[in-house]
């Protein structure tokens, strides 16, 4: 994995994604091959539902064309707390209940191994993972954290260069370039509201929703390998080059917390 790895048991992490971007696979519209895939799942994912779904728009299509609505498939856990989702352009696993990249893993591999039978030779575009972590100090809805208390102040040094003036919020992005075709992109800040994940995803969330006024620290840590050129579909490709986007991810998150954080997401019995 990565130094300093460590399974939080309170951790932050409110929504996870993995995407395989398709090159448009047509036979994914056929019912039968949807269905194909629902018996691959099934066993993991034993809620099936049909669906209506936009189609992942690339960024050399024209802006003007109105993006494309496919038939669909989503099959959800018997808690329908993660989910797997089916269509022309996309393969998609998500959850609300992350504990540790290996299960996250397992679910993934099921999804894989499902599309590899019911749609060989699909072709891969992209891959991304995604983690997006809402840092909340305990019993403080809108007063001013002590966000250096939670968070490296690497990630609040913008906040003082206005003596005169007071961070009501704030928000950064970094890309980092890693090896070959993998990228991480980071996106961090002190928001006030609900949280920042859409409010249509569908797995269900482990908590009621925060009020509108509630302020956390954002954390999200989108890590993707972005080919040249499309690339034949292999699960076993995938997964590793999944293991590989995690890890960068991991750091990144140990590297923006405190020690004070760590012992509140560990559960300390004196926090």
């Amino acid at each position: 994995m990565y130094p300093g790895r460590e399974v939080f048991l309170h951790a932050p992490l409110v929504y996870v994604t993995a995407e395989i971007t398709l090159s448009y696979e047509p036979r994914v519209n056929q019912p039968a091959v949807r269905d194909a895939f629902a018996e691959g799942v099934r066993q993991s994912f034993p809620l099936l539902q049909q669906e209506r779904a936009l189609a992942v728009k690339l960024e050399e299509v024209d802006e003007d064309i109105p993006p494309q609505v496919l038939p669909a498939l989503r099959a959800f856990t018997a808690d329908s707390e993660a989910s797997v989702l089916l269509k022309a352009s996309a393969l998609t696993v998500d959850t609300t209940s992350y504990t540790q990249f290996e299960k996250f893993d397992a679910f993934l591999g099921v999804a894989l191994a499902a599309l590899a039978e019911s749609v060989p030779g699909a072709m891969v575009r992209r891959v991304g993972v995604r983690y997006v972590n809402e840092i909340r100090v305990p019993g403080e809805t809108a007063a001013d954290p002590d966000w250096p208390t939670w968070v490296s102040e690497s990630l609040l040094a913008a906040q003082g260069l206005l003596p005169s003036g007071h961070a009501a919020g704030s928000m950064g992005h970094v890309l980092f370039h890693l090896e070959d075709d993998c990228w991480t992109g980071f996106r961090y800040g002190d928001v006030i509201g609900t949280t920042i994940v859409d409010r249509d995803v569908a797995v269900r969330r482990k908590k009621r929703a925060e009020p509108e006024n509630s302020r956390f620290f954002a954390l999200d840590i989108d890590s993707f390998w972005d080919p040249s050129e499309p690339v034949k579909f292999d699960p076993d490709q995938i997964v590793k080059i999944c293991d590989r986007l995690h890890r960068p991810a991991g750091e990144l998150f140990q590297a923006s917390i405190t020690e004070r954080a760590r012992k509140h997401f560990r559960g300390d019995p004196d926090e």
